[in-house]
Order: C-alpha cells, then sequence, then structure tokens
C-alpha cells in the first residue's frame, strides 16, 4: 500500500475522532459503507478515487484539506473530475489558509511578557467572557469582535506562562469557552464560515484538554450549525443534515447525565435535523424529550455559557420542525416562540420561519411583510451577512409576484 493512503487514512481518522463520530455516523455522513471507510482510516483500501476523497472531505465537513493530500498524479477519476477537484483545491486551499490564520491567534512576542497565572486571574477572564456572552446577543459584530479575539490572544498567551497543574483544566475551559464564542460570533454575526470554523475547532481541542465533556457537548451543538441546512440553505442536503446530525449525537454522549437543560437543548436541535431528513416520527419523539427536559425550576434553564434551555425555547425549535415536516401546527408555534424572543438571530430566523409558514398558509402578503422586517432587523443589528443566507432562502418560497414586490422593498432599504 503506497504512503499516501496511510497518510491519507491517518487524517481521516484524525478528523473524525475530532468530531467525536463513531465509524457507523461518518459513514453514513459520507455515503460510504462502515467496512471501508474502517479500510481507508487503517490504510488497506484500494483504489481511493479523487472522488471518493472528495466525498469524504466534504462528509466531515473538511473543507478541502483531506483532499489535499491525495497525490497530484492520482489518475482514477476523469480528466474533468481532476480538473473540477483542482480548482476546488485551490479555493479550499485559500479557505484554510485563512482557518489556519483564525486560530493561530499566539502573540509569541508576547509570551516573555506573561505573567503567573494564579485563580484570581482566572476569575476575571472567566467574568470577561461571560461579559462578551452577554453583549454578543444584542452588540453589533463590529463591535464585539475585535474585543473578543483579543481576549482569545490573551489567554492563548497565558499556555506559555507559569500555570499550576491543578489551575491547567481551568485555563483550557476559559479558552475553550472563549475560542466557541469567537466562533460563533463570526459565523451568526460576520457571516465567515473559515474563522468559525477554525476557532470552534480551537474551542473544541481545549475543552478536550480541560476534560470537560459538558463543555465539549455544548460545542458539537454550536458545531452541527455550521454543517447544517439550517443555517445555510445552499449546503448539500445529501450531506450536511446526516453531519449536523451526528455532531449533536456525539454531543449527546458526550453530555451522559449531565444538566437536564443541556439534554433538553441538544434533543431540540435533534429534532429539528430529522425533520430536515423527512424523519417525521423520530422529530416528534425528539421534540417530546426535549419538552421532557424542561426545568421546572427557572433557575436551572442554564445549562454552561452556550444553553439556555426552558419553556420559551421550545416552541421555535417545534414551529421550525413541523414547518419542515408540512405541518399546518407550525404557524401558531412559530408566532409563539417570535412573541418571546428579542435576540436578533433567533428573532430573524423566527421571522423567516414564519413567513415561509404563512406562504404555506395562503398569506403571501403578510410573508412580505415579515421577510421585510427580517431585513430591517439585520440591518440594524449589523447581522446582514449572517442574513442573506436564510433571507434568500425566504425569498425563494415566495410566489413570483410576492418576490418582485419584496425586491422593491429591499430597493427602498438600500
Amino acid at each position: 500500500m503506497s504512503g499516501w493512503q496511510t497518510v491519507f487514512g491517518q487524517a481521516v481518522r484524525e478528523r473524525r475522532q475530532e468530531l467525536e463520530l463513531t465509524l457507523e455516523e461518518a459513514s453514513a455522513a459520507i455515503g460510504i459503507s462502515r467496512p471501508y471507510l474502517n479500510l481507508i482510516e487503517l490504510g488497506k483500501a484500494t483504489g481511493i478515487s479523487r472522488n471518493a476523497a472528495a466525498r469524504i472531505d466534504a462528509g466531515l465537513g473538511s473543507g478541502g484539506t483531506l483532499l489535499a493530500l491525495l497525490p497530484a498524479s492520482d489518475t482514477n477519476d476523469t480528466s474533468d473530475d481532476i480538473a473540477g477537484g483542482q480548482d476546488m483545491r485551490r479555493a479550499e486551499f485559500n479557505k484554510a489558509v485563512l482557518a489556519i490564520g483564525a486560530s493561530m491567534l499566539l502573540d509569541t512576542e508576547r509570551l516573555s511578557a506573561t505573567r503567573q497565572v494564579d485563580a484570581a486571574l482566572l476569575d476575571d477572564l472567566a467574568s470577561l467572557t461571560a461579559d462578551f456572552m452577554q453583549r454578543q446577543h444584542h452588540a453589533r459584530p463590529e463591535v464585539i469582535a475585535g474585543p473578543l479575539r483579543a481576549h482569545l490572544r490573551h489567554l492563548l498567551d497565558l499556555g506559555g506562562a507559569t500555570v499550576a497543574p491543578n489551575l491547567r483544566p481551568r485555563l483550557a475551559h476559559v479558552t475553550a469557552e472563549t475560542a466557541a464564542l469567537a466562533g460563533w460570533v463570526a459565523f451568526r454575526g460576520e457571516g465567515d464560515l473559515a474563522a468559525a470554523h477554525a476557532q470552534l475547532a480551537l474551542g473544541r481541542q481545549h475543552a478536550h484538554k480541560a476534560g470537560d465533556d459538558a463543555l465539549l457537548a455544548q460545542l458539537l451543538g454550536l458545531s452541527s450549525s455550521l454543517y447544517s441546512s439550517l443555517d445555510i440553505p445552499h449546503i448539500d442536503r445529501n450531506q450536511g443534515p446526516q453531519l449536523a446530525l451526528n455532531l449533536l449525537r456525539a454531543g449527546q454522549r458526550k453530555a451522559g447525565g449531565h444538566a437536564l437543560a443541556l439534554q433538553g437543548w441538544l434533543a431540540a436541535r435533534v429534532g429539528v435535523e430529522q425533520a430536515v431528513l423527512g424523519e417525521g416520527r423520530k422529530a416528534r419523539a425528539a421534540l417530546t424529550r426535549a419538552e421532557t427536559a424542561v426545568p421546572s425550576d427557572p433557575t436551572s434553564s442554564a445549562a454552561g455559557l452556550f444553553v439556555v434551555w426552558d419553556a420559551t425555547r421550545l416552541p421555535g425549535y417545534a414551529g421550525k420542525a413541523l414547518l419542515l415536516l408540512r405541518d399546518p401546527a407550525a404557524t401558531a408555534l412559530l408566532e409563539q416562540a417570535l412573541h418571546q424572543t428579542s435576540a436578533p438571530h433567533p428573532k430573524l430566523g423566527l421571522l423567516v420561519d414564519l413567513s415561509m409558514a404563512r406562504v404555506r398558509d395562503g398569506d403571501a402578503d403578510h410573508a412580505v411583510a415579515l421577510l421585510t422586517e427580517a431585513v430591517r432587523l439585520a440591518l440594524r443589528h449589523g447581522i446582514d451577512r449572517f442574513a442573506r443566507w436564510r433571507l434568500q432562502e425566504g425569498r425563494a418560497a415566495l410566489p413570483a409576484v410576492h418576490q418582485r414586490t419584496f425586491d422593491g422593498h429591499l430597493h427602498a432599504l438600500a
């Protein structure tokens, strides 16, 4: 067996394990059999075509980094496939470089200036991360992104300072939360997928170092959004939803017996992803589990920095799932969720979802008004780069005459 196949197989296994996926989950996301994937990881598979490698790369959301490991002389595919692959590799290589740059935030010149890390300093750093978390719900991305990344750089620099062994897990925990938050702001605030992928991966890496399964479960849940056609409608619906669903299942395994709110949040997201795949019975069962996990004590609704699960959160997830399943009950649930939501990002999603429900109900005029309100909200809060994905989906659901009406509103707002 040639050397590149061994290297490729090792890289595939490392990527799968980094995503906390089993062989079964990864092979389902890719669209190949479990035994064949196992042979690839062991470096024993023969005849790995460039097309097959591209499917593996896409199925594991690797952004071209796995495909780039194939030798340039490989000719198992047609010249058109190879040419297409080379074009994709060039584009994805550029994206990978940006991702590496986004994650390599360590400032080596400042290492000599770092001081000893003590518990009081870690308390202050954790408080600052929590403050950024609260601010990101309503702050414009350009206001919060720079200071948040500077905070992350400082935390990474502290990795070279004197840290007592008993404090290293705490430092890794705060760094993981901050990196994940930076990735979430890059994604939901700036529409920057390269930075989001890199920083969420950095967050997962530090959550591993911290040995914090509950935090890792949250970050796997967040990471699923980067592969979900719910957040990015143009994602390949043959692979994206399956990988997103499997990341959520990996998160559920990591959550184990942790906070009930965390289990409910993950179950709700699983239900919606199963609705994307048309698995209505499974989707409804997951939403039932999510509902039973709503804590009776409101003070127990938070499960870490990224998860709040209470009775106000369920209608939005349930409404989205029923919308995907073409259940007319979706409209009332989405309206209820919209009335209970003030944060810009979820509100924007609810406005788009409700507009699509209204189209199905035969009220396209109301749908146009909802989409126009979503545009105003996106412009007001500076999240238009992310919003364009959902707005395009909402516009596509409108009848042609109402699309033209909506376009007129867009020109008036420009």
